[in-house]
């Protein structure tokens, strides 16, 4: 119940008898690799141009490779050069239409997913995010409302309707190439061999102590031109799910955790190195809907382990403020080390801004 994806990781990994389904399914997989590398190469240069630059962050897994940390720390950056940002997600909520997402929004009744208020809440004064079914109408409307000097379009790799002046992938430190092959035999959207496509490559989650130099040259197979950069998670202190105020907590602590996210196991290794005593980590689905009745099962269960609190992502805060009993949860603030080629990055993001104002100056004086 808590996990209805959990056999199809078990099948992609190769584990026990969902094995057997990995294996029988690969055929489908390498035919599916090759639908949507015939697809990429079609609408290359087919893709709709906005008046404005277009930077996707992406990348070529089913989820789990945070994109989305990187999106706001991308966006925090280049509001902080002096260009306006808005930003662009594809809403899995019930609002189906292209509108702004109010960073005071609230799950459960504004029909935003998890995601789009996520972004809206962490990018307060820095940009506006932009939510729809539909991320080119989407980008569309934002361009038309705010202007922006560029749109950054979080989970746009695969999204080929929408002309990219920029397609950074994110790939994970420990599973850059996912886990058996191609959908749906394995996590992969694609063949790695649609690396060649990317401008930049951004390696997530390196693990403290290690070197992502491995992961780079495997990364030079497919594409060596890309500039490459990666990040490591960093715990940032708590603070309560509800009202925000900080959370002093002793080291050592007992916590029963719990999270709706694609890497659960990210969660979990962040907490370790933030020094808490893991009694349990309660896993849902990917952008679960939490109810009054998962809460009161959690407090629960914290008490029968012996845990003095319950800890959840950030991401998932954002559907808890409505819930009852919901106050004293604690979130795990993190932030992103980033290292590698970020100058080249931030360099080409500047240089499409400025030869695109370059653009429209010209062709107003026509």
């Amino acid at each position: 119940m808590r996990r209805p994806d959990r056999f199809f990781r078990r099948m992609a990994a190769r584990e026990g008898p969902a094995a057997l389904l990995g294996y029988f399914l690969m055929p489908a997989g390498w035919l599916y690799g090759l639908i949507t590398s015939a697809r990429r190469a079609w609408f290359e240069e087919r893709g709709r141009r906005l008046d404005v630059p277009v930077l996707s962050v992406g990348n070529i897994e089913v989820g789990g490779t945070g994109k989305t940390p990187v999106t706001i720390w991308l966006a925090r950056r280049i509001s902080g050069m002096g260009y306006r940002v808005c930003v662009v997600a594809r809403n899995l909520g019930e609002r189906r239409a292209p509108s702004m997402v109010l960073p005071g929004a609230a799950n459960s009744s504004s029909g935003y997913s998890d995601e789009a208020i996520f972004l809206a809440q962490s990018l307060v004064g820095k940009a506006r995010v932009y939510a729809g079914r539909s991320k080119l109408e989407t980008a569309e409307k934002a361009v038309r409302e705010r202007e922006p000097d560029i749109i950054i379009v979080d989970d746009g790799f695969q999204h080929h309707k929408l002309h990219r002046n920029i397609d950074l992938v994110v790939l994970d430190f420990r599973e850059p190439f996912g886990r058996g092959g191609v959908l749906p035999s394995g996590t992969l959207r694609e063949l790695p061999s649609s690396l060649s496509y990317a401008d930049h490559v951004w390696i997530n989650r390196v693990t403290p102590g290690m070197s992502a130099e491995w992961v780079q040259r495997r990364i030079s197979d497919y594409n060596w031109k890309a500039p490459v950069q990666f990040s490591r998670i960093r715990p940032n202190g708590f603070r309560l799910a509800v009202s925000g105020d900080r959370a002093d907590i002793p080291e050592g602590s007992r916590v029963l955790a719990f999270c709706a996210i694609g890497r659960p196991e990210s969660f979990r290794s962040t907490l370790e190195e933030s020094g808490l005593s893991i009694a349990s980590l309660k896993l849902f689905p990917d952008h679960y809907a939490y109810t009054a009745k998962d809460i009161e099962e959690l407090h629960a269960d914290g008490l029968r382990l012996g845990a003095e609190f319950l800890v959840t992502t950030a991401k998932d805060a954002v559907k808890l403020s409505t819930l009852p009993n919901s106050q004293d949860i604690l979130v795990l603030d993190t932030s992103l080390e980033v290292e590698g080629a970020v100058t080249e990055l931030l360099t080409d993001v500047e240089r499409v801004i400025r030869a695109s104002k370059s653009m429209r100056q010209e062709a107003g004086r026509k």
